[in-house]
């Protein structure tokens, strides 16, 4: 039986996200997709499985740089659970028993893979409350940096206006002693040279 192959656009409808999203994640996390005779990407069930839980990771607040490490640890991961099933459906059936053990193993399987997905997402919820206030942290003190500095150039700016008034006024009041203490004929021919 051949496998189901679907075009971007429809993987990207599965996805839920638009189809640059995928050419973009397919690049940056250097993933390896099929291509037609023509060039064209296709792409198969787990290769959308493996974009949905790239996109519940994203949006559980991971990067793709930190994505980019676990990316094979799933895929080797994935392999090993396909060769699980494919092994459980190669083998003659068993006692009810048998059948119990391998549902049970499927349970532990999944509480597994929930126990590490919940894992992940609360180590992404502690680091990005650390990263927040961290953050936060050096806005605060820039911002406080920047007020302190324009605080500091503006009361600079008001002391020079201060000074050069201060100096008028003694230079207006030199002025007017000056003007008292000469004679008035000696005023009258300084204004009239």
């Amino acid at each position: 039986m051949s496998e189901v192959r679907f075009m971007i656009s429809e993987a990207a409808k599965q996805v839920s996200v638009e189809a640059h999203v995928l050419r973009y994640w397919e690049e940056e996390l250097e993933l390896v997709v099929g291509r037609t005779e023509m060039g064209h990407r296709y792409y198969t069930k787990e290769d959308i499985q493996l974009f949905c839980c790239i996109k519940k990771l994203k949006n559980a607040g991971m990067n793709l740089k930190d994505l980019k490490p676990l990316i094979p640890e799933l895929k080797s991961t994935k392999l090993k659970l396909q060769k699980a099933e494919a092994e459980a459906k190669s083998e003659v059936p068993k006692l009810p028993e048998k059948t119990r053990e391998e549902t049970l193993q499927d349970t532990q399987l999944e509480q597994v893979r929930i126990f590490i997905f919940d894992a992940i997402k609360d180590a992404l919820a502690n680091n990005n409350q650390i990263l927040q206030a961290d953050l936060s942290k050096n806005i605060s003190s820039n911002v406080i940096r920047e007020m302190d500095f324009l605080l500091q150039a503006k009361e600079r700016q008001e002391e020079e206006r201060f000074r050069k008034l201060d100096m008028l006024i003694r230079q207006q009041q030199s002025n007017r002693k000056e003007s008292v203490r000469e004679h008035p004929i000696v005023r009258l021919k300084k204004i009239l040279t």
